[in-house]
């Protein structure tokens, strides 16, 4: 079974205390440094972590689970060419479904194509992110 360790957070610009937030999932691996760098070069604040399992939907199928179990998460992965590596690497982000085209197009903007670039290879996959009690998470735990 496919599945990823992701912790669950809401994203708002610092001070903006009537925004809501925007839900994130993040590979729990690399959650505080994730965190660290959102906060310190973003100007974000990040809330209410919550670590979880993101299941792929091929191998997990949501009848498995009641509709207030889980969230749909997409996980999108890119193929970058480094150039200073001269090689590709993988990329992986996980989105909330329902805001998947906006959230990708703001993450491809990372990666560059222009006419000497090659362009970045990207596929997505659906899944579950599911959802369990509030417990507080570790930077750097497995």
């Amino acid at each position: 079974m496919s599945s990823q360790k992701l912790v669950r957070c809401d994203i708002r610009r610092a001070g903006d205390t009537d925004s809501p937030g925007s839900p994130r999932y993040v590979p729990l691996e690399i959650f505080g440094l994730w965190e660290h760098l959102m906060c310190t070069r973003h100007a974000f604040e990040v809330q209410t972590p919550r670590a979880s399992l993101w299941l792929d939907m091929e191998d997990a199928p949501e009848a498995a689970y009641g509709e207030n179990q889980f969230v749909r998460v997409t996980e999108v992965t890119a193929f970058v060419f480094s150039e200073r590596d001269d090689m590709f690497t993988r990329v992986r982000r996980y989105f909330p479904t329902a805001e998947c085209e906006l959230l990708k197009s703001i993450f491809l903007s990372h990666y560059p194509s222009g006419a000497q670039r090659i362009h970045a290879q990207v596929r997505e996959r659906g899944g579950i992110w599911i959802e369990r009690d509030a417990i507080p998470t570790e930077a750097g735990g497995s």
